[in-house]
């Protein structure tokens, strides 16, 4: 994992580790809130402390926002599609662990082919969400931070996913771009940005938990089928999600101008805000 300490406008990664294991997405079979605040306790109180107990795991950290209203296939009398009164949840969980090892590691093997009662009953309706172990290729933080020795975290998460570049010199280049000029354009632009980082996708570490007894009955979303690499941004904001006075908006711009200027195929990206709502450290 690469920083650009020597920067004036940067300084080490506030993350907790080399590598993270990351799930987003949409949460499926929910309308009734009160059954969804009983799914949001299982995963805070039961299954966050279940994971910071194993070998490697040093912080978990839960992010949520709510897509706007959905139009369903019925219509009124005037023919116009119905609109549901709220939208879709929209959840994403970061783990935050020494190395990749962590995340097929014996003791985590173990738990996932060992899933408690809870987790057999909620993990069914993760199956609209994607499941990524990545590793940590830059990760960079402002200079006013680089004192902190345990990491921190942004009240507001920008989360990009994209294809990476096939050559391995426009992928060196694009690291560069994004730890240095890249880094301290957003800053410059964005005074709520807190850090940046840059993850890569390992296929067979994702792979060996998403087979596990935990999800026999989840089928993650998947990419194509190729050696296409995956790569992932992750902006923090100090910001809240939704506050009048965010900075956050307009970075979403700036970032693709860089990717598309070091060979990424803008079709690829994708982009979603997310709101924090529980950080636990082991």
């Amino acid at each position: 994992m690469s920083s650009s300490s020597s920067s004036s406008s940067a300084a080490p990664s506030l993350l907790r580790g080399s590598a993270v294991l990351i799930i987003w997405g949409r949460v499926h079979g929910y309308e009734d809130p009160n059954v969804e605040r009983l799914l949001n306790d299982w995963w805070t109180y039961e299954h966050l402390p279940e994971r910071l107990a194993l070998p490697g795991f040093h912080r978990t950290r839960r992010y949520y926002y709510s897509s706007l209203p959905r139009e369903e296939g019925v219509k009124d009398d005037g023919g116009d599609k119905v609109t549901t009164a709220s939208g879709y949840s929209n959840y994403l969980v970061l783990y935050e662990v020494s190395s990749l090892a962590a995340l097929t590691s014996p003791e985590y093997m173990h738990a996932l082919n060992n899933p408690t009662p809870g987790t057999k009953k909620y993990m069914r309706v993760l199956s609209g969400m994607s499941r990524s172990a990545c590793r940590v290729l830059a990760s960079v933080s402002r200079h006013e931070f680089a004192p902190c020795k345990v990491g921190g975290g942004g009240g507001t998460l920008g989360h990009i996913v994209f294809e990476a570049p096939a050559a391995a010199d426009s992928r060196a280049k694009l690291q560069d771009w994004l730890s240095g000029d890249g880094w301290r354009s957003l800053c410059a632009k964005h005074s709520s940005l807190l850090a940046m980082h840059l993850l890569e996708h390992d296929e067979a570490a994702t792979r060996s938990g998403s087979s596990t007894k935990s999800y026999d009955e989840v089928d993650f979303k998947r990419g194509p089928e190729s050696a296409v690499l995956k790569w992932m941004v992750l902006l923090e904001f100090t910001d809240p999600l939704g506050s009048p006075f965010a900075s956050y908006g307009p970075q979403s711009d700036d970032i693709k101008q860089g990717l598309r200027k070091h060979d990424v195929d803008l079709s690829t990206v994708t982009q979603e805000l997310f709101g924090l709502f529980v950080v636990m450290e082991e």
